[in-house]
């Protein structure tokens, strides 16, 4: 998208990253509605995504992602997390980007493990040793690379996180500075031509001393 502020935001990362706090305080500043994939998925099947993964696996899991994404093709200025794995499939994060501004809420792993393991189940991380994990996020870093984007979180809290990505949505949706236009594109200036240099003595455009003696004496003789 070109970067306006009324396309959705779509927040995009690893588990743990802050999506869904960071989205909601994001949905607050900006007076827009918040949505959630992971909620749109446990709303369908009525049951919770730990559920989901229990009773019908992975592969049913990312099927309802599918369909979540057709979904939200309806929606306009909205805010929306999505699932950690949602964007990792080859031409996700560019059907998302075809709806809004997608933002990578990206950070160091020991951190976002750290803060998923804290804030509730997380199926994806469960029984995986640390390698595995790491290869995890390794293979969906990629994805995650495509976004318009990239707000460090590693450090910051999810309002710092929001007023960073609030930073980084305004200077994108700002047009660019004239001076700083491409050469004849919008807003550039030609130039101006160079001054005018005078001719040599006796060239033209200056008279010689001699028809300056030679006109003032027919001054003096009328």
């Amino acid at each position: 998208m070109a970067g306006d502020m009324d396309d959705n935001v779509i927040l995009v990362g690893f588990m743990g990253a802050g999506k869904s706090s960071v989205g909601r305080i994001l949905a607050k500043r900006l007076g827009r509605c918040f949505v959630e994939t992971d909620d749109m998925i446990t709303a369908k099947e009525g049951r919770p995504i730990p559920e989901i993964f229990t009773a019908k696996g992975e592969p049913h899991f990312r099927a309802l992602e599918d369909e979540a994404v057709r979904l939200l093709a309806l929606k306009r200025g909205d805010v929306i997390a999505t699932g950690g794995g949602l964007p990792c499939q080859d031409g996700r994060v560019e059907a998302l980007q075809a709806l809004g501004t997608v933002v990578w809420l990206s950070g160091d792993l020991a951190t976002l493990c750290e803060r998923a393991l804290r804030s509730g189940d997380r199926p994806m991380l469960h029984g995986k040793t640390r390698e595995e994990i790491e290869t995890l996020y390794k293979s969906r870093e990629p994805f995650y690379a495509k976004a318009d984007l990239s707000v460090d979180t590693t450090r910051l809290n999810p309002d710092q996180v929001a007023a960073e990505v609030l930073k980084a949505l305004r200077v994108r949706a700002r047009p660019p500075h004239p001076a700083l236009s491409p050469r004849g594109g919008e807003g550039y200036k030609a130039p101006r031509p160079p001054p005018r240099i005078l001719s040599p003595i006796g060239g033209e455009g200056r008279s010689s001393s001699r028809d300056a003696a030679s006109a003032t004496r027919r001054g003096l003789s009328r």
